[in-house]
């Protein structure tokens, strides 16, 4: 039997996955296969051609599959592939390395779309890092198609897809009812294989340790997004174990309409709103399915991935229209851009900088491109009109800050009066609170705002000063360390100084152990993912107030971020019988 072995990996779509593995490699060729040839260049390009044509069709009928199967989310991805393969530049050019050097066409198109991905992969920012891989996967693709290969897609079990690396059309592809999770080698949060999941609701994670090598077809494997661990062979115990943890995790889809009531609340009947986390126009819908309070937070970045521009005001306005309509009249607030760190946009932020999360990034490129955060603010203003929507403001750090969005959001409304564009009476405008700086002067930011939310990942970054995505000191990321839980003391008690709406975002909102700590330091808003949606609201209806005002007590006075998280875990396990839908009211 084999030895139970625990990895640290990255969470990059919630949940707990529990499952045999699939090794999917999809390229196998030796590098003789592509050197041989006996043919002209007129014949090469000839095969070249033929293969461009192959692979062109392979991701149309990717594109359709995914149309099919996701909606709109996705299609952009493949959108940008092709226009690849249409690229008469880049075509031109695999042609000339054929007729100049007399090699053959998949020589030629390694050596181009390998020169091309190694200046993406050479870069420091994670988000063009991942868009290399688009570059690596057409290569490989067209290499496949020259040499007649094809790639098995076949689940017969439902399986847990391991590889170094998928791209869009590999994840579409795969079975969606045998597909229980996705753990690959490379990528990140921005990732293609990452996105597929998290519009998926499937758990998702990134190892950085070559894991694809070391696991074996059919091996035994646990993703646990919320420790963020991966676990191969695990024993009879720890799979008990995750098994019963992964039905508190459940899907919200599956839960009874009578499972819970409608409105989100504690034992003692204290009402807390619970939102969701969204990225694409269709998620709104889930906000009626889950008897959610609204939407607490879009992420509009997820509209730029692949895109060579700024989408226009036209496709923003019937994004948000669309989404704010699918809401019924559900609230939904809508962050502006938070481009820059690891969310670039090809062209508009394509630089290197020594610190991309300390750079020009969020509400600092905004309000340097006004054309841009214009255009995105005359799209959501026209979109009011359709349904109740908040405007949210990322990485605020100081008043000047606010006192200059406000000033542009004026002078767009003006605009629309002009041109007699009718938009909503009264449009909140929030910020989110994300650095220390914010932090300590909520108290002075909060006045000039409708609401305020707290970006509990960056926060936790900007305050430790540990980037989560560095592997050497990802241990270092830890929401519970007492500073951190500081930071949010003073961001309550200004919110409840200035009697400022306030919600809390992010992976601390979701996570189960911090949700009582968190009801007891005074929040009484949350928004989260759809997946982490019924584990939130179970932990809410299983506690009263008393009791988790009286853990904050507690914790407040440990000064180690280890020992408070177990205080938190241990007040947790101690209802665990109260998290059954059965025993609500007990």
């Amino acid at each position: 039997m084999s030895k139970e072995l625990e990895f640290d990996a990255r969470m990059t779509a919630p949940g707990i996955a529990i499952g045999a593995a699939f090794i999917f490699r999809p390229y196998s060729f030796e590098p003789e296969q592509i050197t041989q040839t006996g043919r002209s260049s007129e014949a090469e390009t000839d095969l070249l051609e033929q293969a461009r044509l192959k692979v062109l069709h392979q991701i149309r009928f990717a594109l359709k599959r995914n149309n099919v199967s996701h909606g709109e989310q996705f299609g952009p991805i493949f959108e940008s592939q092709m226009a690849f393969l249409e690229d008469a530049v880049l075509l031109e050019e695999i042609k000339k390395e054929i007729g100049d050097t007399g090699c053959s066409a998949a020589v030629a198109v390694n050596k181009i779309l390998s020169n091309k991905s190694d200046h993406f992969l050479n870069l420091d920012n994670p988000f063009f890092r991942e868009r290399a891989f688009d570059i690596i996967d057409l290569r490989q693709k067209w290499i496949m198609a020259l040499l007649g290969q094809g790639i098995d897609y076949q689940l017969n079990y439902p399986a847990i897809i391991v590889a170094e690396n998928l791209s869009p059309s590999d994840t579409v592809n795969f079975n969606r009812n045998l597909l229980l999770g996705i753990l690959t080698d490379q990528g990140g949060y921005t990732s293609h294989s990452a996105i597929f999941a998290r519009g998926l609701n499937i758990p998702s994670m990134v190892n950085d340790t070559d894991l694809s090598r070391l696991i074996k077809n059919k091996d035994t494997l646990i993703l646990d997004g919320v420790r963020q661990k991966v676990i191969l062979h695990p024993t009879p115990a720890t799979l008990e174990k995750y098994q019963s943890m992964q039905k508190d995790y459940a899907p919200a889809v599956i839960v009874p309409d009578d499972a819970w009531p409608t409105a989100t609340q504690t034992r003692d009947g204290e009402r807390i709103q619970l939102k969701l986390n969204i990225e694409f126009a269709h998620e709104a819908g889930q906000v009626k399915e889950l008897a959610a309070d609204g939407v607490g937070l879009f992420r509009t970045e997820a509209l730029l991935f692949e895109r060579e521009n700024i989408p226009d005001e036209h496709c923003q306005f019937s994004i948000y229209k669309k989404t704010i309509r699918n809401l019924k009249g559900a609230p939904c607030t809508i962050r502006t851009f938070d481009l820059g760190g690891d969310k670039l946009l090809k062209g508009a932020t394509e630089y290197n900088e020594p610190n991309p999360f300390l750079g020009w990034r969020a509400i600092r490129f905004s309000l340097d491109n006004p054309a841009i955060f214009k255009t995105q603010v005359r799209a959501l203003l026209r979109a009011s009109t359709h349904g109740p929507l908040n405007i949210l403001i990322p990485l605020i750090n100081n008043l000047d800050e606010i006192f200059h969005v406000k000033e542009l959001i004026n002078e767009v409304r003006q605009e629309l009066r002009l041109n007699t564009i009718g938009t909503a009476e009264r449009v909140p405008l929030g910020i989110m609170i994300e650095t220390p700086a914010a932090a300590v002067t909520a108290a002075a930011l909060m006045p000039h705002v409708d609401f305020v939310s707290i970006g509990s990942n960056d926060l936790t970054m900007y305050t430790l000063a540990v980037d989560r995505t560095n592997n050497r000191i990802g241990r270092l990321y830890n929401p519970y360390e007492p500073a951190l839980l500081k930071m949010f003391e003073l961001i309550i008690a200004a919110a409840r100084e200035t009697d400022t709406p306030l919600s809390v975002c992010g992976e601390f909102a979701a996570d189960p152990k911090a949700i009582p700590l968190l009801l007891g330091m005074g929040m009484r808003e949350f928004s989260v993912a759809p997946a982490h949606f019924y584990i939130v609201k179970k932990i809410i209806h299983s506690v009263n107030l008393e009791a988790c005002r009286a853990l904050y007590r507690d914790v407040s006075q440990i000064f180690h971020a280890r020992d408070i998280e177990n205080h938190c875990e241990r007040f947790l396990e101690e209802r665990r019988l109260q998290l059954n839908p059965s025993t609500q009211g007990a």
